[in-house]
């Protein structure tokens, strides 16, 4: 029913003269990476000739020609052609994102062990660089076994928020090199406790999250049970150890998920205390109109996450207390002056998402913006730690008038879908842990579903021994893999895994676009469409106040999905919430 007031990749065009002399100057400034003959086998044309035709599809904005410049790249063995692609990632000006993240999502897909040492090398080698970690974000749909050589590089040399993402890469990598290179870490991170005497790092759950993604065990916090473990099982390679877990009717198994790691810490979000999340919502008005436009607590009960839903009016009350709550969110609901009254109707539509009013008698005029009362108890509670989740016109409701010197409003938008990305570098931040990572696939094996005797026969033959990687090999640091290596049989490299996702956003009609005021506030998701039309890119925003922080999204939080339908943008939320869930337990 509508509320009615009281009374009466289409691509961007790529911009000419000084941005692209620009772009020309800083990429000739790329110098390619020199390697030693036995690492670089000649084949096919040279990074230089295929750097020519990258900046010809760079300039063009041709996306379609820059994934053909990709695939024959990476059909190219060693580690020049790697360095060469991400060297020209890192100097592309802001006007050439899409060609940025194109560029890093094709580097991902590549499959040839010289790749992933490069790639390893490179993000330890520019760490401090926005680059590093957007390239491990795009490594999340990779499955290749070489993911232990970037895995193995950041672990020993990266800062530990790369450390985090590196060990959320892990469980792609399903062979026994990956679990090799986990466990010292985790030995490491055990010894940190002091014998009990410190509380476990974060970085010590996360390993052993992977490892019962990996492995589908479940020893727990038993650093010396999961030790001991591989080493009387490693024999038998990691295929094998897997196999035998799926068919384990004990407890002791983990059953396989989709994101592994991350479904371990869904169980902590629904097991979460009762009166730890609660949910600030609008009424229902005297003529059956619900005005919210966003029903986050539906999100909640679908993810089994325990909270608590009031109405704003009650958050007014004095004896109302916000004290014992982890987070907060607001639904967006209407805020201006409306007519309740059940006789009228609504007519034309005038602006606010409201009709004028059309009916015999007075009107019964109504506004259910949130009171003083309400925001002084929310101001004070995120000060003193709480997380604030808002979206939409909550912006003018909440954060203009208790934090307009960090975000207030601007241009009012229209319906539309919009092409989102991630802040270059912000990839890394936990609120958009696998926000921007391609959907999983899944293969139901119907048409080559093997019986029992099959598989067992498959086993008896399987090799564990390919489960290492001997070429993981640094020349310039000397041994670092298991063993010396042998020089690599030159083999054909499968294609790359390229494909283009196009994540969007869905904006309802005057939402209002979000104006910065403020450097502590962190640009998390931006639209290049949206810079077009208003000047203001940002999507979704975070900032800190005092002990506490609020995360702001642009229009309806609830009705999003990515351009993969599976790949829903509720990610960010549970981010929220596992963050949230991190404070609380640390």
């Amino acid at each position: 029913m509508a509320l009615i007031r009281s009374g009466a990749r289409t691509l961007s065009p790529r911009l000419v003269g000084p941005v692209l002399l620009t772009l020309l100057a800083l990429l000739l400034l790329v110098t390619p990476f020199s390697a030693s003959a036995a690492d670089e086998p000649p084949a096919g044309p040279s990074p230089t000739e295929v750097k020519k035709k990258l900046l010809q599809a760079i300039q063009s904005g041709d996306d379609a020609a820059l994934v053909q410049v990709l695939r024959k790249a990476g059909s190219i063995p060693g580690r020049q052609m790697t360095n060469m692609l991400l060297a020209t990632a890192r100097k592309l000006p802001g006007d050439f994102e899409d060609s940025y993240w194109l560029i890093l999502d094709g580097v991902a897909g590549f499959q040839h062990g010289g790749a992933f040492t490069e790639m390893g090398e490179y993000i330890t080698r520019n760490k401090r660089e926005p680059i590093s970690r957007d390239l491990m974000n795009a490594l999340r749909k990779s499955e290749s076994k070489y993911l232990g050589r970037v895995i193995r590089r950041i672990l020993e040399r990266g800062t530990l928020d790369m450390q985090m993402m590196a060990v959320d890469l892990a469980p792609n990598a399903k062979v026994r090199r990956t679990v090799d290179i986990l466990m010292p870490y985790l030995e490491q991170e055990y010894a940190k406790e002091n014998d009990g005497r410190n509380p476990p790092t974060l970085l010590k759950k996360r390993l052993i999250m992977a490892l019962e993604a990996l492995t589908l065990q479940r020893f727990g916090d038993g650093v010396l049970n999961w030790v001991g473990w591989w080493n009387i099982n490693r024999e038998k390679g990691l295929r094998v150890l897997r196999h035998e877990a799926e068919n384990d009717d004990s407890m002791t198994s983990v059953g396989p998920a989709l994101d592994p790691v991350r479904a371990r810490e869904m169980i902590g979000l629904e097991e979460m205390e009762p009166g730890t999340v609660l949910v600030i919502k609008g009424p229902i008005s005297k003529r059956g109109t619900d005005i919210n436009y966003d029903h986050i607590e539906h999100v909640l009960e679908s993810l089994r996450i325990q909270h608590d839903v009031v109405e704003k009016g009650r958050v007014e009350e004095s004896d109302f207390r916000l004290d014992a709550y982890e987070a907060i969110f607001i639904n967006c609901t209407q805020i201006n002056e409306f007519c309740q009254n059940p006789e009228h109707t609504a007519g034309e539509y005038t602006g606010d998402r409201l009709h004028r009013c059309v009916g015999p008698g007075p009107h019964d005029p109504m506004t259910y913006k949130m009171k003083q009362p309400a925001l002084d108890k929310l101001k004070k509670w995120v000060e003193r730690g709480g997380y604030l989740f808002t979206e939409d016109w909550a912006l003018v409701e909440v954060i203009e008038p208790l934090w307009d010197s960090f975000l207030v409003s601007g241009s009012p938008l229209d319906d539309s879908n919009v092409h989102i990305r991630p802040s270059r570098g912000f990839t890394a931040h936990p609120f958009l842990r696998g926000v921007f990572v391609p959907p999983p696939e899944i293969d139901w094996g119907y048409d080559d579903e093997l019986d029992e005797d099959d598989v067992e026969e498959e086993l008896a033959e399987y090799d564990p021994t390919i489960e290492d990687d001997a070429g993981d090999f640094d020349e310039s640091r000397g041994k670092t893999g298991l063993e010396t290596p042998p020089e690599e049989e030159i083999v054909e490299i499968p294609d790359p895994d390229i494909d283009l996702i196009r994540h969007e956003w869905k904006i309802d009609k005057e939402s209002p676009s979000l104006s910065i005021r403020s450097k502590k506030v962190e640009v998390l998701v931006v639209s290049p469409d949206l810079k077009e039309q208003v000047g203001d890119d940002a999507v979704a925003v975070t900032f800190p106040v005092k002990k506490g922080r609020v995360l702001h999204v642009l229009s309806h939080f609830g009705k999003q999905s990515s351009s993969h339908n599976e790949a829903t943008l509720e990610n960010l939320l549970i981010n929220f919430l596992i963050e949230v869930n991190v404070r609380a337990g640390s």
